[in-house]
């Protein structure tokens, strides 16, 4: 993957995660939205407009948002290391995690809900 739009009612608190989590860089854009860049990908935090937004509930913690049709994977570069930032900047870890080809994956809620999944060349799960 090379980009991602991830939708949000709260963009500076679900780019600070994705920034901490995958080593990103922010760039704020002129519309309020914030454009993380990182060594393997793009992801633009885009706003919700304010009449959807005013629709959604977001709870802290965040619960898994089950209707999704698509996970994004991220590779990162120490799996311990993104999976401390996860719990630390308000995402969930969850108990899904398994490894095929040398690569370990493990499933997290990002602040909003959304469930993604991160890999990385570690065993110790």
């Amino acid at each position: 993957m090379s980009s991602l739009v991830i939708f949000s009612v709260h963009v500076r608190r679900v780019a600070a995660f994705y920034g901490a989590v995958l080593g990103a860089k922010p760039h704020d854009e002129p519309s309020g939205d914030i454009r993380l860049i990182g060594d393997r990908e793009e992801v633009l935090i885009h706003s919700v407009p304010a009449e959807i937004a005013r629709t959604i509930e977001v709870r802290t913690p965040p619960e898994r948002r089950e209707g999704a049709a698509i996970k994004p994977v991220f590779d990162v570069e120490s799996l311990e290391a993104a999976l401390e930032q996860v719990e630390a900047k308000g995402g969930v870890v969850t108990a899904m995690t398994f490894s095929i080809d040398g690569l370990t994956r493990h499933d997290v809620l990002d602040p909003d809900g959304n469930v993604i999944q991160l890999r990385g060349r570690t065993a110790a799960f």
